[in-house]
């Protein structure tokens, strides 16, 4: 190997670890919530990254390594739905878990507070698609609507309004929740 190949190597290795330094829960989490398997969760983080990691020996021109990451993982999540051939494309988007409102998991370290983003992301689980993909990227992995545009191949102003009507069903879905539980208890 010479000097050349090394500097490169060394160089994709360095852009590699501080992304996935930076990346891998964020990925882990989307696998997590659209599989429901901790275990396929963790094999299709390490297959998003791995094909992440082939890009960049390739040198390909990777514009937002973020959005990158995303669009493997959500292209090997279809895969392996499709491959299952018991679910169809509808039902995997149906299933998926997305978000929150507007806090960031990574951030959160106590228990109710983590009950309460559980609880949030079973209700967004409930949300329709194509509402759902949109909400959990714009509101739990803090993407840019221009960004999750890219990933899921729409437009930013589809993806805005997306987001805001997914918003929208989600707040009525917990008032709803909010009337039952205050009528359960009385």
């Amino acid at each position: 190997m010479n000097s050349l190949d090394r500097k490169i190597i060394d160089s994709v290795a360095e852009t590699f670890g501080e992304v996935y330094e930076r990346e891998s829960d964020a990925i882990f989490r989307f696998c997590l919530l659209r599989t429901s398997d901790r275990e396929v969760a963790l094999d299709f983080t390490q297959d998003t990254f791995m094909r992440f990691w082939n890009s960049l020996l390739l040198e390909k021109d990777i514009k937002n390594h973020r959005t990158f990451l995303f669009t493997i993982a959500r292209n090997v999540v279809i895969d392996w739905y499709r491959k299952k051939k018991s679910f169809s494309l509808e039902s995997l988007m149906e299933n998926a878990a997305e978000g929150r409102s507007s806090f960031n998991l990574a951030a959160l370290d106590n228990v109710e507070t983590n009950a309460e983003a559980d609880f949030l992301i079973r209700k967004i689980r409930e949300l329709p698609e194509p509402y759902s993909n949109a909400v959990y990227l714009r509101c739990v992995e803090e993407l840019k609507p221009r960004e999750i545009s890219e990933i899921l191949g729409e437009s930013a102003n589809v993806i805005s309004v997306r987001i805001s009507r997914g918003l929208e069903q989600l707040r009525t879905l917990l008032h709803l929740e909010n009337v039952h539980t205050r009528t359960a208890k009385t």
